[in-house]
């Protein structure tokens, strides 16, 4: 008997891998834990994906694609009333705590220290990008922000911060505390 053929088999591909990661995380994933979960041969996955370096940054674009278009739509739903407090509150908590992808990001940013070059540009490209959608809401927040992209660039490393402390499941100041302490930063630079 044949075997029907999936028509979204790299769909299949990256959720298999997204609930894989949040059951045994990244490191303990192998390409044949990958095909198993799918129910597709090595060879299969193969002819989707090289690596599994190469899946991870595929679910991570996917993850920021939807996270731009949720950011992007709620900027353009409240840019007459957009505060500074609600903008990073929005920030922070998308950012870092949506869709366990604090553990994909510290992966990926692990794989780029130890010298992945491609996995890294594609970071950097997908890092920047990002940043460049995040002053779009900063000069709504901040009306009269003289560098909306170093303070774009200050919440980056923010949220990078946040990850790392979600991965390790550090202590908070307290989003409230947070916020604050980030908008009076915002605020110097009007």
């Amino acid at each position: 008997m044949a075997r029907t053929i999936k028509k979204n088999v790299k769909q299949d591909i990256l959720k298999s891998v997204e609930e894989l990661v949040a059951k045994i995380g990244v490191n303990s994933i192998s390409l044949g834990d990958i095909a198993k979960k799918c129910d597709i041969s090595k060879g299969t996955l193969y002819y989707y994906y090289s690596s599994k370096d190469d899946i991870i940054f595929d679910i991570i674009v996917k993850h920021v694609k939807e996270l731009e278009e949720e950011y992007l739509e709620w900027i353009e739903r409240h840019k007459e009333d957009l505060t500074p407090e609600r903008f990073l509150g929005v920030i922070f908590n998308k950012g870092v705590k949506l869709f366990d992808r604090a553990k994909m990001h510290i992966f990926l940013i692990n794989e780029c220290i130890k010298g992945n070059d491609m996995l890294r540009d594609k970071f950097n490209e997908l890092w920047f990008a990002w940043q460049k959608k995040l002053e779009v809401g900063v000069l709504q927040a901040f009306k009269d922000i003289e560098d909306a992209e170093s303070f774009a660039y200050l919440l980056m490393l923010i949220i990078d911060g946040l990850a790392i402390q979600e991965v390790m499941q550090g202590k908070f100041i307290g989003d409230d505390k947070l916020i604050e302490v980030v908008k009076k930063i915002g605020e110097k630079q009007c």
